[in-house]
């Protein structure tokens, strides 16, 4: 049975970015919304924050085998993807502010929360095969997110406006952009 994906933002997308800067201004928004009140643009693919550390050798005194300890943490950098859409230059302006200090007070860092969302009971259950899903449902439960990373001082390092331009693709285009920060937590579970 099909999905009513004209009335479901979170079709396939079961999470949202929303990304604030140190003055309060809302940079990236969970949903871009058309005049029409449908949703413009969402992300396709977010990496999650990781972390890391190196084990690092220690030789003492009269110990026959080195000890190990871990060594300095390494954050790895996230990766933000979604489609390009007319008239949004949202990740760009971003990244301009980083490399050229353009608009707004120079402050370029924001705060990033990911939020990750749980698929609701299938809509169709219990329905017989004729009924179609109620349309306003949505499959998403988006009351509480399951998990929610909070990623802080992050800044774009990368930004690729487009997908490369290629006659006989018929992919959508995507726009990615890379995002250095400093330290993250989570919720949920």
């Amino acid at each position: 049975m099909a999905r009513p994906v004209a009335t479901d933002m979170m079709h396939s997308m079961r999470f949202q970015v929303t990304a604030q800067k140190a003055d309060a201004s809302v940079l990236l928004s969970p949903t871009l919304l058309a005049g029409d009140g449908r949703p413009q643009a969402g992300f396709s693919a977010v990496t999650t924050p990781e972390v890391s550390a190196e084990p690092v050798d220690y030789r003492e005194g009269t110990f026959v085998y080195a000890r190990k300890y871990p060594g300095a943490p390494t954050i790895a950098d996230i990766t933000l993807s979604r489609g390009v859409t007319r008239g949004d230059s949202t990740f760009w302006d971003w990244m301009r502010q980083v490399v050229e200090g353009v608009g707004g007070s120079g402050e370029y860092r924001a705060d990033l929360t990911i939020s990750h969302y749980h698929r609701k009971e299938a809509l169709d259950k219990g329905l017989p095969a004729s009924t179609p899903p109620p349309a306003a449902n949505l499959n998403i439960d988006t009351s509480t997110p399951a998990r929610q990373y909070f990623v802080h001082e992050a800044f774009p390092i990368r930004h690729k406006v487009a997908a490369d331009l290629d006659a006989t693709a018929s992919e959508i285009s995507i726009m990615e952009l890379d995002v250095s920060f400093e330290w993250f937590e989570l919720t949920g579970s």
